[in-house]
């Protein structure tokens, strides 16, 4: 495979669009760790608050919700979904609990991609208001007022959680990880441990972490669902029903944990077919959560052997999504992420004028990051925002 994607909502002008993007694991010099072997993130120092259920029209509407942060947090996610595969949402506004706000979507809408400190596209069946996403964004404790909005096909109605996490931030953090094998034949929990191409791949995405400070540790689990439905996920431009469902699935003992679904293709019906490497349920996941259609990363395991790792970098960029990280450029050089210490390519760049930024011609200018639009040829890495906000996440021990 020549990039790797995942699937993704963007804006173009005012009409928002679905296109698709990209991303790895593995402990260095170690033997594969079993979640059975280890104590697991402390489920202790996450604090829940149910927000209830909210209304919404035939054509959509508006979900105002007011969030208490409580007093040592270090990030909040707070999540509405349950609105249907087929409608989209977008956190619009948010405001701090001195009244200020800190984010405008009609100000995304208009073009306006520099305003704030904070960013939300489009997704579907689940959004999820992340704080925080730059270290220039202080999440402080207090009320904070969070608004949504949610379009037309919705199922009427969404249901809304906080999930707070307590404690602080380590300098070198750990994610637990459950490796979930649906496909492709002969890759399952007993045979990854061993298979050296497999091993190579979570080398990968360990190296490509170990530079954002995160240490992943790994379950093993064969996938105990329907493999003949899930081992070819198929998605198109404008819907990823499979891809939901799969992740709904995703329901690990201690929920502080990562799920990463290994299935042997996924197909983008909308593109011929064609093979998609990696999708993400973000940016960002709904860390901490079972059972919703933003609780994990699906990776394409079907070139495993002929490019481990490639997989792996697929991994770390999959995974960053998930918890909470940006393209440093997007594949037109219009957006870029919010993070101060990302390098960024400009469209000027785009010397053969296809409106692509490759990354020859984004040399030095954000193509040797982890969170690259496409897949990176060399070792890749993380700057220390982006591991400012790996580490934050609520997942993330």
């Amino acid at each position: 495979m020549s990039s790797m994607h995942s699937l993704r909502w963007l804006m173009a002008g005012a009409v928002w669009l679905p296109a698709v993007w990209l991303v790895a694991c593995k402990n260095n010099d170690q033997e594969p760790v079993s979640l059975a072997d280890v104590e697991g993130a402390d489920e202790k120092e996450l604090q829940r608050d149910d927000l209830g259920e909210a209304s919404l029209g035939d054509t959509g509407g508006y979900i105002d919700l007011d969030v208490e942060v409580p007093e040592g947090a270090v990030s909040t996610a707070v999540h509405c979904g349950g609105f249907g595969d087929q409608a989209l949402g977008a956190v619009w506004t948010l405001t701090d609990p001195s009244g200020t706000k800190r984010y405008d979507g009609d100000d995304v809408l208009a073009g306006d991609f520099t305003a704030w400190d904070y960013r939300s596209d489009f997704v579907d069946a689940r959004v999820v208001a992340l704080l925080p996403v730059t270290p220039s964004l202080d999440l402080s404790a207090g009320t904070w007022k969070v608004q949504y909005f949610v379009g037309a096909g919705s199922n009427g109605s969404a249901d809304c959680e906080a999930v707070h996490r307590i404690d602080s931030a380590a300098n070198d953090a750990t994610v637990y990880v459950n490796l979930i094998f649906v496909g492709p034949d002969g890759l399952d929990a007993a045979t990854a441990i061993d298979d050296e191409n497999f091993q190579e791949a979570l080398a990968t995405f360990e190296d490509e972490w170990a530079t954002g400070k995160i240490t992943p540790v790994y379950n093993y689990i064969d996938f105990q669902g329907d493999k003949a439905k899930y081992s070819v996920v198929d998605v198109s431009d404008t819907e990823a029903v499979e891809f939901n469902d799969l992740l709904r699935t995703a329901k690990p003992g201690n929920a502080r944990t990562m799920t990463f679904f290994f299935v042997e293709e996924i197909a983008n019906n909308s593109a011929g077919g064609a093979t998609i490497l990696g999708l993400s349920a973000g940016p960002p996941g709904a860390p901490a959560t079972n059972g919703t259609s933003k609780s994990g990363v699906v990776v394409s395991a079907i070139d495993y052997d002929s490019a481990p790792k490639d997989v792996g970098k697929i991994m770390a960029h999959e995974g960053g999504h998930f918890l909470g990280l940006y393209h440093t450029t997007e594949k037109d050089g219009s957006r870029h992420d919010l993070l101060g210490d990302t390098p960024q390519c400009d469209p000027s760049n785009d010397a053969n004028g296809n409106g692509t930024m490759n990354s020859d011609e984004c040399s030095g200018q954000g193509s040797e990051n982890v969170m690259w639009w496409t897949l990176t040829s060399g070792n890749a890495s993380l700057s220390s925002d982006q591991s400012w906000v790996l580490r934050r996440n609520p997942v993330v021990d």
